[in-house]
C-alpha cells in the first residue's frame, strides 16, 4: 500500500454475491413500496416493464464501459482511477467531486431521513423535544436520536470490516429479493389478470417512469470501490457490475408484475405504500404478510446506507492515497482491515448534517444534485473509456466490452442526453435553490483545489496516477 501509516492492508474477502449485494443493495432502497404503483399505472403494465427494460439496455451500456475499466484497474477509487487513466488528472478531479458529493451526500440523507422512513413505512416513532424548524420542518430530538443510532450501527460494521458489512449486506439483499419473488408468485397464484389492465397507456407515461429508470439501476457505480476487496477472477469482476444492472431490473419487474395482478389501477394509482396495501389486499388484510414486504422495504434501505458507507470510504481511501485530500486519511486498520479514520470522519460529519432535520426540501435537493452529479460522471468515464481505447489499445483487459468504439459512443450519448435533464431546458430541471447549492459545492472543491492540490497536496500527474493504481 502506497505511503500507509499504518501496516494494516484492505482485505480480499468479498465474493461475487457480496459484490453483487452491494450494488444491488446501493439502489434498490425502499422507495419502490411507492414508487411500485406509478411505474404500473402510469405507463400501464406492461408500459412499466418495457420502461425497465429499456432503461436496463441503456444503463447496460454504462454498465459495460464500467465492467471493462473496473477488471483493468480493480482499485479503491475506481471512478477517479478512470477519468485519470484516459482524461488526466482535471477530469480526475471533477470525478473525485462528483462521486464524493454521491456516496457522501447518500450517507447523509439517509441518517437525516431515518426516522422518516420508519415511518413512511408504518413504524411509530416518537415526537418528543421540538428544538427549532429548517423550512418549516420541527427538528426533533427523539429524530436526532433514532438517526444517531442507526447511523452508529452502520458505521460500527463497516469499521469492523468489509467481511461484516458484506454478510449483513449479503443476508439483507436475500430478504429484498424473496419479498420480491413472494409478491409476484403471490399476485400470479391470487390476483386477477384484470387488475393489470390497462396494459398500456400513453408514451406519457412510458417516458415519465423511464426518467426515473437510471437512478434505480446506478448500483454498479458502487462496485468500482469494493474491487480492491475480492480474489474473484479480475473477467468475473466486470461480470458482476453487468449482472447488478439486470439484477436491479428482475427485482423492479418482479414487483410491478406483482403489483398489477394484486391490485387494480384504482389502488395502484393511489398514494401512500402502494405495495404494502395491495399485499394486504390480496391476503384479505393479512397482517403478516404486509409485515414482511414492510420488512423488506426497510432491509432495503439499510443495504442503501451500508453501501454507501463502503463505497465512500473507499472512494476517500483511495483520493487519501494519491494526496487529493490529506494522506493521514489513508490509514487502515491493522486488525480489520478498514480505512477507520475515514469511517469515523463519515460518521461525525453525517451525525452533525442531521441538525438540518428531515426536511423534505433538503432530501430532494440533496438526492437532485448528487443525481446530476453522476451522470456527469458516467459521461466523463465514457469518454475515458473511448480515450483508452484509442491510446492503449493493448492495454491488459481481463472484461473486454465488444464493439467497444459503438458501445462507448452509445454511452456518450446516453449519459449527455440524460444529464440534460438536469438542466433549465428541461422542465424538470433543476431548481432555482439546487443551482445555488450546486455553485456552493462546486467553489468548495475549487477552494479545496487551490488551496491543497495546487500547494501542500501538490503532486506531479504521473506520481499521482502511480498512487491510484499500485495495490
Amino acid at each position: 500500500m502506497v505511503n500507509d501509516t499504518s501496516q494494516g492492508q484492505l482485505v480480499r474477502t468479498l465474493s461475487k454475491w457480496d459484490l453483487l449485494a452491494i450494488g444491488i443493495g446501493a439502489v434498490v432502497g425502499w422507495s419502490w413500496v411507492i414508487y411500485a404503483g406509478m411505474w404500473s399505472s402510469a405507463p400501464g403494465t406492461l408500459g412499466g416493464i418495457i420502461a425497465f427494460a429499456l432503461g436496463g439496455l441503456l444503463c447496460s451500456l454504462v454498465g459495460l464501459v464500467y465492467a471493462e475499466l473496473t477488471a483493468a484497474f480493480p482499485r479503491a477509487g475506481g471512478d477517479v482511477i478512470f477519468a485519470f487513466e484516459g482524461l488526466g488528472e482535471k477530469a480526475a478531479i471533477v470525478v473525485a467531486w462528483s462521486m464524493i458529493f454521491l456516496w457522501v451526500g447518500l450517507i447523509l440523507i439517509e441518517t437525516m431521513m431515518f426516522p422518516v422512513i420508519l415511518e413512511g413505512l408504518g413504524i411509530k416513532v416518537p415526537h418528543v423535544g421540538e428544538l427549532y424548524k429548517v423550512a418549516g420542518t420541527p427538528v426533533m430530538v427523539s429524530f436526532l436520536i433514532i438517526s444517531l443510532l442507526g447511523n452508529a450501527f452502520f458505521a460500527y460494521i463497516n469499521y469492523r470490516g468489509v467481511r461484516v458489512s458484506g454478510i449483513f449486506q449479503s443476508l439483507a439483499v436475500v430478504i429484498l429479493l424473496a419479498a420480491a419473488v413472494f409478491f409476484c408468485g403471490s399476485g400470479l397464484a391470487l390476483g386477477n389478470i384484470e387488475n393489470a389492465k390497462p396494459f398500456f397507456q400513453d408514451f406519457k407515461g412510458l417516458s415519465l417512469v423511464l426518467l426515473m429508470v437510471p437512478g434505480f439501476l446506478s448500483g454498479f457505480n458502487a462496485i468500482p470501490q469494493a474491487s480492491e476487496e475480492t480474489a474473484i477472477a479480475k473477467d468475473a469482476l466486470g461480470r458482476m457490475v453487468v449482472y447488478t444492472v439486470w439484477g436491479s431490473v428482475l427485482f423492479y419487474v418482479l414487483i410491478v408484475i406483482g403489483l398489477s395482478l394484486a391490485a387494480p389501477l384504482s389502488l395502484r394509482s393511489g398514494e401512500g405504500l402502494v405495495v404494502v396495501k395491495a399485499v394486504a389486499h390480496l391476503f384479505g388484510g393479512s397482517k403478516a404478510a404486509a409485515l414482511f414486504v414492510t420488512f423488506a422495504a426497510l432491509m432495503g434501505m439499510l443495504t442503501t446506507w451500508n453501501a454507501a458507507y463502503l463505497a465512500a470510504s473507499r472512494l476517500l481511501l483511495g483520493l487519501a492515497r494519491a494526496k487529493f485530500i490529506p494522506e493521514g486519511l489513508a490509514r487502515i486498520h491493522a486488525k480489520h482491515g478498514t480505512p477507520s479514520l475515514i469511517i469515523g470522519i463519515l460518521f461525525v460529519v453525517s451525525t452533525v448534517f442531521c441538525l438540518l432535520g428531515t426536511s423534505r426540501t433538503v432530501y430532494v435537493g440533496i438526492v437532485n444534485i448528487f443525481s446530476m452529479f453522476l451522470v456527469l460522471t458516467w459521461l466523463i468515464v465514457s469518454l475515458s473509456f473511448l480515450k483508452l481505447r484509442k491510446m492503449y489499445p493493448d492495454l491488459e483487459r481481463p472484461y473486454k466490452v465488444g464493439e467497444g468504439k459503438l458501445v462507448g459512443w452509445l454511452s456518450v450519448l446516453f449519459s449527455f442526453a440524460y444529464l440534460l435533464v438536469y438542466t433549465p431546458i428541461s422542465p424538470g430541471g433543476l431548481s432555482k435553490g439546487e443551482w445555488i447549492a450546486t455553485g456552493i459545492l462546486v467553489l468548495i472543491a475549487l477552494i479545496v483545489y487551490f488551496t491543497w492540490n495546487t500547494r501542500q497536496g501538490y503532486l506531479e500527474p504521473e506520481e499521482r496516477k502511480r498512487r491510484l493504481r499500485e495495490a
